[in-house]
């Protein structure tokens, strides 16, 4: 018999089981849902200080145990072999080092670890040296098509990246590492060369910035900062030596177009109408959970881990340096 491993979710919102408790039976979006999806895994205790929030979400998702704070559960004298930390980000730093003093094996923790690099460079080392999987839900990483394309990618089916665009918005931390974190992914690491315009759209302290990132051949990518005030946008456009690829709809679609003879300029190749296809975002949140187990149980290696969100972390927190340094209008 497979072994059924058990979780706790810390923090009952809309990422917890939230988006999934309106019953859309074309996706799971949560951390919740996710874990009911995967035959072998079993929530068994939930945390949240809100007493109402946290009895609605043990009766919808059949959770035994719910505590107000970290301290009360392990003062249960309780164990997980996986938590979740879904708080807003200037709570994680605090329960990821809590959680550390806990029987945990591992931690899925959404995006950012932190907004503070020293911190989230400490929870990172501290993980590591406690042995301990620490997993962050950079949730493009787990979509199946996505890592389909970067296979063709580092195959050399596309050639090399000429130039690329990113489109995001509310905070540089908050999403635009979404798209920094997958840049990276699809192409290894980025450097950080300007910082052109700063945005305050979500929170004063995690500005949305527009700059420009390098890659390690040398080519320029744009990081566009829009107002999410508007409407929210993430949306990513490259450009190959071999064609273009573009990721829309929130990561949702994705677009192939080749180079081709164009039909009316007979003489110049240009690009084909391509193909639009659906990405496996829908899933990508069981394909997270499918990921956990298989590194507990078969020692599997991590799609996103604590050290490629902490590199991503990285260049956000040099960008914010960098419009600081340039005076771009961000506070101190």
């Amino acid at each position: 018999m497979p072994e059924v491993l058990s979780a706790l979710i810390i923090g009952c919102g809309d990422i917890a089981g939230g988006y999934d408790e309106a019953g859309d039976e074309r996706a799971v979006r949560t951390h919740a849902g996710a874990y009911r999806a995967h035959p072998n895994f079993c929530v068994t205790a939930c945390i949240d200080p809100d007493d109402q929030r946290r009895q609605q979400f043990m009766a919808f998702w059949d959770i035994s145990d719910g505590y107000p704070d970290i301290e009360s559960c392990r003062q249960a004298g309780l164990g997980f072999d996986v938590a979740s930390v879904c708080l807003p980000t200037d709570l994680h730093g605090d329960v990821l080092e809590d959680l550390l003093e806990m029987p945990i094996r591992a931690v899925f923790a959404e995006k950012p670890m932190t907004n503070d690099l020293v911190q989230s460079t400490r929870i990172v080392n501290a993980y590591a040296d406690a042995d301990r999987l620490l997993v962050v839900n950079y949730l493009r990483r787990f979509d199946g098509e996505i890592q389909s394309l970067k296979r063709e990618i580092a195959d050399g089916v596309w050639g090399a990246l000429q130039s690329g665009s990113a489109h995001y918005a509310k905070g540089i931390f908050n999403c635009g590492s979404h798209a920094i974190d997958l840049l990276q992914f699809l192409f290894g690491p980025m450097r950080p060369v300007a910082v052109r315009r700063c945005l305050e759209d979500y929170q004063p302290d995690d500005p949305t910035l527009t700059a420009q990132l390098e890659s390690e051949d040398g080519a320029v990518l744009d990081l566009i900062g829009c107002d999410s005030r508007l409407f929210f946008p993430f949306e990513i456009d490259l450009v190959m030596e071999k064609g273009r690829i573009s990721l829309e709809d929130l990561g949702l679609k994705l677009r192939r177009r080749r180079v081709a003879q164009h039909p009316s300029y007979v003489h110049q190749t240009a690009l084909d109408d391509g193909e639009w296809m659906d990405t496996e975002m829908p899933h990508a949140m069981e394909n997270a959970v499918a990921c956990i187990y298989e590194a507990l149980i078969n020692s599997a290696p991590l799609v996103s881990s604590g050290v490629t969100a902490l590199a991503s972390e990285k260049i956000c927190a040099e960008l914010k340096d960098m419009a600081v340094r340039d005076n771009r209008g961000v506070p101190v």
